[in-house]
């Protein structure tokens, strides 16, 4: 039977600060949530410092999921750099975050700052 969540974070330690990352339903691209719904921009995303953020963000991404917006949307421990970027902390988000790596002078990696 499917389950209503996501099996968790392979990150050790701290899970915050934090993003949260999903699927848009529609055209399949990473999408981060904003402060006004979601963006393909992960310097846009909204960042959850404390727990209740993180809890308040998780929830909104079960809404958008129940209306069919997003798929999989889940919380991503990230470091910010020193321009406020957030970087995923696990490799799989954090190749997620970036986009596709085969043009990355094309696409989402030109148009938007990602992760070095």
């Amino acid at each position: 039977m499917a389950k209503d969540h996501r099996a968790g974070s392979k990150v050790r330690g701290d899970k915050l600060p934090a993003i949260l990352m999903a699927n848009h339903l529609l055209d399949g691209d990473v999408v981060f949530l904003a402060d006004k719904g979601w963006t393909l921009d992960p310097s846009k995303a909204r960042i959850a410092f404390d727990a209740e953020t993180a809890e308040a963000m998780d929830a909104e991404g079960k809404t958008a999921f129940a209306a069919n917006v997003v798929v999989d949307p889940y919380l991503v421990p990230v470091d910010l750099k020193g321009t406020g970027l957030p970087v995923a902390r696990h490799f799989r988000d954090a190749m997620r975050q970036k986009g596709p790596s085969i043009h990355p002078d094309m696409g989402k990696q030109a148009d938007y700052p990602t992760p070095a």
